[in-house]
């Protein structure tokens, strides 16, 4: 039997793992934070839904706080579980990712 050396990748996944995300939702964004000590640490994430879009639409009517955990609980796919247990890095990390997608300008010509 072959020993097969497990590739971890930032924010300890394995590449096995990363092609199955990329799979499963086609696209994969990986963003990046520097904890208090100066260690990067890394969280993966899936691009929101028309149905999760709408689920973050409705939270941030009542609290700005509370979308921004819908989108962090509904698109984080996986990475450092520092990103998941502290509050402060999960909040820089999802305000990130929620400024990534957001729509993109759109040129609107009238013929």
């Amino acid at each position: 039997m072959e020993n097969e050396t497990v590739q971890i990748l930032d924010g300890n996944i394995t590449e096995v793992q990363l092609k199955h995300w990329k799979h499963k939702h086609k696209r994969v964004v990986k963003l990046s934070v520097e904890d208090d000590d100066g260690k990067t640490l890394h969280a993966y994430f899936k691009k929101p839904s028309i149905a999760i879009r709408s689920a973050v639409l409705q939270a941030s009517k009542m609290d700005e706080f509370k979308a921004l955990e819908v989108l962090f609980k509904n698109c984080f796919l996986g990475g450092d579980h520092a990103i998941e247990e502290e509050d402060d890095l999960r909040l820089n990390i999802t305000t990130s990712f929620s400024d990534f997608i957001q729509p993109k300008p759109v040129k609107i010509e009238v013929l």
